[in-house]
C-alpha cells in the first residue's frame, strides 16, 4: 500500500528552535533506512517545509501499524500526522481500464 503523509509540529516542539531535541532526532534519521528495511518499508520521499514546521513523505508498507511504527520513530518529536492511502498514476490507469472493459 503507498501512503501520503503529512506531519506538522509545533514551534515549541521544534528542534530547529529547540536546539536540546537536535541529538535525538539526529539519531533517529540515522537509523532511518534500518529501521525501513526491518518494517518492510520504502520511503519513496520524505521532505521538509521550513520554517512551516510542516513535513511530507511518500511511503510504501504492507500495514499502517508498520507504517505508523516506521514515522514515529524516524522523527522522535511531537507532531501530528495525517496518513492518506494514495494510488500510484499506472494503478489507476489499470484501474481505469478494467473499468471500460466492464461496460
Amino acid at each position: 500500500m503507498l501512503f501520503h503523509i503529512t506531519m506538522t509540529h509545533t514551534v515549541e516542539d521544534c528542534p530547529g528552535y529547540n536546539r536540546e531535541k537536535m541529538p535525538e532526532v539526529m539519531a533517529a534519521f540515522e537509523k532511518r533506512e534500518a529501521l525501513a528495511k526491518e518494517l518492510n518499508i520504502k520511503c519513496h520521499f520524505w521532505v521538509q517545509r521550513a520554517p512551516e514546521h510542516v513535513a511530507f513523505a511518500l511511503i510504501e508498507a504492507d500495514n499502517p501499524a508498520a507504517l505508523t511504527r516506521f514515522v514515529t520513530s524516524t522523527y522522535p518529536i511531537r507532531q501530528d500526522f495525517k496518513m492518506t492511502l494514495v494510488r500510484s498514476q499506472e494503478e489507476l490507469e489499470a484501474l481505469g481500464k478494467a473499468m471500460m472493459e466492464q461496460r
